[in-house]
């Protein structure tokens, strides 16, 4: 049987999450025994009970960096090193997998003499000088490392091209750069549409900078106002940023704007919501937006990363600049007032979601790239 170690980097709830169980279920699949090297932190109950069911070995690392650390090339390779190598040592894996939000953790480990598939859900940066992507560092040790047996993937076309930029060198190693579009959980939730006579704006992810709550509020404020019917913005997640915006929601007097912190089912939200609402000002893909789509619903989002890729301007929703609330509270009011146009983009976004992300589609391509990684 083959061996596999997943060095897994992940949060309590969001797409890395999604994304390291489903490669646990996908290397299951391919009669893999599987080591997973985490954090003692990411074992909640949840998952520990996920990977006893999986049967997998867990081994405990701390790859968390020190500030400051992480942007010192030669350290954040020395202490790659340091925690992989003594577990490689032990297990011998036929195959590496590096699962990371964070663009360039762990990526030391590409030097390692095994097959590696270094898996980024983020993309770097490389529009400004003197930060960690451009460093030539970078692009020597991919320079070295990328081959037949080392491949970058992510997880859409634009963090590809990112990558490709910011890491590689112009027309060096990037045939061994790769991307595969995520998919839905929901594509077998038995959850049904529920129409409770008031309609639902709904936003599902972190809290945090990068999804834009300043704007989000701004637009749900202006809708609210202006629309003449029952309407909700409903935000459902985590974040540094919760609780500013619960004590303004608070303060403010705003009933209509909820900030629901986590949420297990999050497949309830989707039935009972009209319209899906996703500001982002930095995206590599956005499960949350993919999970809509397969629930029929309308997508309003900003173009940002690589959400355009998953919506159709004007087909299955709208995709407006990141900044532009009057654009953004034109096209929610103008959705929640054509019941026919939500039902029709609802419907062209799932089924453009079946041909381009499902389930099967992800596992075509996933087995395609370890075909050639040899």
């Amino acid at each position: 049987m083959k061996k596999i170690v997943i060095f897994a980097d992940f949060e309590a709830f969001g797409g890395t999450r999604t994304y390291f169980k489903n490669l646990i279920e996908f290397y299951r699949s391919a009669d893999y025994q599987i080591v997973a090297a985490i954090e003692q932190e990411y074992l909640d109950k949840d998952m520990l009970e996920f990977l006893t069911r999986n049967e997998v070995n867990i081994r405990l690392i701390s790859i968390k960096y020190r500030k400051g650390i992480f942007l010192q090339f030669f350290l954040s390779v020395v202490i790659d090193l340091f925690l992989g190598v003594p577990i490689l040592v032990q297990e011998k894996p036929d195959l590496i997998v590096i699962s990371t939000g964070k663009a360039g953790k762990l990526l030391g480990l590409m030097v390692c003499p095994v097959r590696v598939i270094y898996v980024s859900h983020s993309y770097p940066v490389c529009d400004r000088p003197r930060i960690i992507y451009r460093n030539p560092f970078y692009r020597m040790l991919l320079f070295i490392t990328l081959n037949r047996q080392k491949r970058i993937l992510t997880v859409s076309a634009f963090s590809e091209s990112l990558i490709k930029k910011c890491w590689l060198i112009r027309g060096k190693k990037q045939e061994f750069v790769h991307f595969i579009y995520n998919f839905s959980m929901l594509e077998h939730t038995s959850c049904c549409q529920v129409n409770s006579g008031k309609k639902i704006v709904l936003t599902v992810g972190h809290v945090r900078w990068y999804k834009n709550p300043e704007i989000w509020y701004s637009v749900a404020l202006k809708t609210i106002e202006k629309y003449h019917g029952n309407v909700e913005f409903l935000w459902a997640g985590d974040g540094n940023l919760l609780e500013k915006y619960l004590a303004r929601v608070q303060k403010e007097s705003s009933p209509q704007i909820k900030f629901l912190g986590f949420q297990k089912n999050v497949a309830e939200l989707y039935g009972q919501c009209t319209i899906y609402f996703q500001p982002s000002l930095a995206e590599s893909q956005g499960i949350a937006v993919l999970d809509a789509m397969m629930m029929g619903k309308p997508c309003v989002v900003s173009d940002a990363g690589g959400l355009p890729e998953s919506v159709i301007d004007g087909k299955t929703g709208y995709i407006i600049d990141p900044l532009d609330t009057d654009r953004m509270t034109e096209r929610i009011l103008e959705l929640l007032e054509h019941e026919h146009l939500r039902a029709r983009m609802g419907e062209a976004g799932k089924e453009y979601y079946l041909n381009n992300f499902s389930h099967r589609k992800w596992i075509q391509e996933m087995k395609k790239l370890h075909e050639n990684v040899v």
